[in-house]
């Protein structure tokens, strides 16, 4: 079996930031197509840069669907330079608080300053996300375990 151990902080938190963000929407289409009702994060992001009636184009949610990589990927560096500073000790607790922190902080401080507070009362969205930052946080920290030995 193939060892491989990623020494640098910043390219380790965004690669396993966008296997992290990937594997987040892969759980996410698969939530939906199981018939589960909620909002994704990559719409959300097409939301950021595009208005309707473009936002529902298939070229939108492409776009929505990279940001949204794009934005774990900066996730994955935070959580990487959190573990840097404060060790590698609890790991699991702190990616997945760093992920669950920086996600209801997107939905707390961000959307709303952008005028998007299209997540509000919805307890289907917020639960799902909820424990979808949680998978996040579990997926990364096993990575930045079994791949990375920096901190």
């Amino acid at each position: 079996m193939i060892n491989i151990k990623i020494k640098d902080f910043y390219v380790a938190g965004l690669v396993i930031g966008i296997i992290g963000g990937i594997l987040h929407n892969f759980l996410l289409l698969l939530l939906i197509s199981a018939g589960l009702k909620t909002r994704t994060y990559w719409k959300d992001m097409a939301e950021v840069f595009f208005n309707a009636p473009q936002v529902l184009t298939w070229y939108a949610q492409l776009f929505g669907l990279i940001a949204s990589i794009g934005m774990a990927g900066v996730n994955g560096i935070l959580i990487a330079v959190l573990l840097k500073v404060t060790g590698r000790d609890y790991l699991y607790i702190k990616t997945i608080s760093a992920s669950s922190a920086m996600g209801f902080a997107v939905f707390m401080l961000i959307y709303p300053a952008l005028g998007l507070d299209f997540l509000q009362h919805s307890i289907i969205t917020n639960y799902v996300a909820f424990f979808t930052f949680i998978f996040y946080g579990v997926v990364v920290g096993f990575m930045f375990d079994k791949f990375t030995d920096f901190g």
